[in-house]
């Protein structure tokens, strides 16, 4: 039993130092710019919206975010990006963590992505599904929520550990 406690204890130390990392990586990355490929591109600057359309590929720094449909809503005011929200297959990676949806929506005010559609989140081999992920970027916190007669899914392996138990392979 306190083992068991020793290990929960080390990996949330670990994950509050890759966390000041992320954080760290998130504020350069909020600099640099934001490449959008896609087939088509509609643009309405009355009602301050730009829709990309067909294989839609968005990076900014070490994100990348594929989907088959990016709306694009700016402020009147200031014209920064006040949402963006994504349908289907879409598929958010950072290195070795990556994300997949129906659909998505970011809301820059609250700063948080919202994941619905059958969301999965994997880092490495751990796995985590609900109904419904959101991600507070400026709080490092998440919250995954199940249906009706669903449960939330975790699968997490030791750290050094491959999907079977035994030591992961370099």
């Amino acid at each position: 039993m306190m083992r068991s406690i020793c290990a929960v204890i080390l990996l949330v130390m670990a994950l509050a130092t890759q966390v000041s990392a992320e954080t760290k990586a998130l504020q350069a990355r909020g600099d640099e710019p934001i490449r959008i490929k896609s087939d088509e591109l509609f643009t309405d600057n009355s009602r301050k919206v730009a829709t990309f359309s067909g294989n839609v590929v968005a990076r900014q720094g070490d994100v990348t975010i594929y989907t088959d449909k990016l709306v694009v809503s700016y402020s009147p005011e200031s014209g920064a990006v006040s949402t963006a929200e994504v349908f289907g297959n879409v598929k958010i990676v950072q290195g070795n963590r990556r994300a997949q949806s129906d659909h998505g929506i970011y809301d820059a005010k609250l700063a948080k992505i919202t994941l619905d559609g059958n969301p999965k989140v994997f880092q490495g081999s751990d796995v985590v599904s609900g109904k419904q992920i959101i991600y507070y970027l400026d709080e490092e916190r998440s919250e995954v929520s199940s249906g009706p007669g669903e449960r939330v899914d975790a699968v997490i392996h030791p750290r050094g550990k491959g999907s079977d138990g035994r030591p992961a392979q370099p």
